[in-house]
């Protein structure tokens, strides 16, 4: 009898022992979120905002090369806004000023390059697409310096590289591709603006990273989509 009584308790706590390893447990709980901030420093109202693409706007399938742009440029832009990009006639643009550059969308630059604009020629009937998307991304070099691109390179690969990929490519699903076409259709301002404040699943980096650091990896992500000058 006592036997049986062993055998009883034996069972029981082997039961017992099974229902616990079947039991889900709680989740481990998670840091505190970072939460998603307002941008500190911000363009003016409306600057990020992406706009329409024109008609017959044809997106390069390679990247750009700003070399060969700068030969486009020299022979048929320089005259207006001359060799340093500044402007040399009225109401040409002054393509070092950063602010503005920041502001506008590569394709409205494509579109304008084009079709013209007030006094300044199209050249869609005298330059090729590919020779007006190269000479569209030569204009960046005027307010996109090399040492710009040098110091988002380590901020890029230290925060952004385990969800975007090394080149840009995107490494998981959720991540933008920075392909030509992508980056052709935003303002740099656009993406200053959701690397500041979050977006989707990405975070906010305004409180991790300066203002600088910010401009700069952008910069030097958006420069996958075209070949810069060496």
């Amino acid at each position: 009898m006592k036997r049986i009584f062993v055998l009883l308790a034996l069972g029981i706590l082997i039961l017992a022992a099974l229902s616990a390893c079947n039991t889900p447990q709680p989740l481990p709980v998670a840091p505190t979120p970072i939460p998603t901030l307002i941008p500190a420093t911000m363009p003016e109202a409306g600057l990020g905002a992406a706009k329409p693409i024109a008609p017959g706007v044809v997106f390069p399938s390679a990247p750009p090369s700003q070399a060969a742009g700068e030969a486009v440029y020299k022979a048929n832009c320089a005259s207006c806004h001359g060799e340093d990009g500044k402007g040399k006639v009225d109401k040409a643009r002054d393509f070092t000023d950063a602010d503005y550059m920041r502001a506008a969308a590569p394709v409205d630059f494509f579109a304008t390059v084009s079709g013209g604009r007030d006094t300044m020629p199209g050249f869609k009937d005298t330059l090729s697409d590919e020779e007006r998307w190269n000479a569209v991304y030569y204009l960046w070099h005027f307010s996109v310096a090399d040492e710009l691109l040098a110091q988002g390179k380590p901020v890029f690969e230290t925060n952004c590289v385990a969800c975007h990929g090394p080149e840009g490519q995107g490494a998981i699903p959720q991540a933008a591709k920075f392909s030509p076409e992508f980056v052709s259709k935003f303002p740099t301002t656009q993406f200053y603006q959701s690397v500041s404040a979050g977006k989707g699943i990405m975070p906010a980096w305004q409180d991790r990273l300066s203002s600088d650091e910010r401009w700069a990896a952008i910069e030097y992500a958006r420069a996958f989509a075209y070949e810069p000058l060496k």
